[in-house]
């Protein structure tokens, strides 16, 4: 689903005519399995969605994946001091996640010759595309959960059922 999301990504905000707004919902699914206990999938999750929007992306190929990865890593460490199953608590999160990713790749474009291959986005875009993508992050994690629940139920009808 999040690499559907990741080829689609860029045809969705042209078609809405919303180019200038970057929604990466592939923060709020690993937060979202990092709060459900799910570290290496959510480390996987990383890695792979990063390569694809390496692949994707006009850049320089590992950036992506190296900003998902390290940032995630950090947030797995700092989780035993977190109340990752508090809603407000991962709104913070995908909100830290996202300053944390734009900060990166400024860095890195400041220190790099890749200005070339991604423009410069002004300040006050990359905080609206952060407060958006924080205030889906509810809605996600409920939509998230109703899935876990329906698969938790058909997972114990079928164990039912072979008995």
């Amino acid at each position: 689903t999040c690499g559907l999301f990741v080829i689609l990504r860029g045809s969705i905000n042209h078609l809405l005519r919303i180019e200038w707004l970057d929604i990466d919902l592939i923060p709020i699914f690993l937060i979202y399995l990092i709060a459900k206990d799910q570290n290496f999938k959510a480390g996987c999750l990383a890695f792979f969605m990063g390569i694809l929007t390496d692949i994707l992306a006009p850049c320089q190929l590992g950036l992506f994946t190296f900003a998902y990865s390290a940032i995630l890593l950090g947030i797995n460490h700092c989780r035993r001091f977190l109340d990752l199953n508090n809603i407000k608590t991962s709104i913070l999160l995908v909100a830290f996640f996202l300053l944390a990713k734009w900060s990166f790749l400024l860095i890195i474009m400041r220190f790099f010759p890749i200005r070339q291959f991604i423009s410069l986005i002004p300040f006050i875009l990359v905080f609206v595309s952060i407060l958006i993508t924080s205030l889906i992050t509810p809605f996600l994690f409920y939509f998230l959960n109703l899935l876990r629940g329906k698969e938790s139920q058909e997972h114990a009808q079928k164990g039912a059922l072979a008995v």
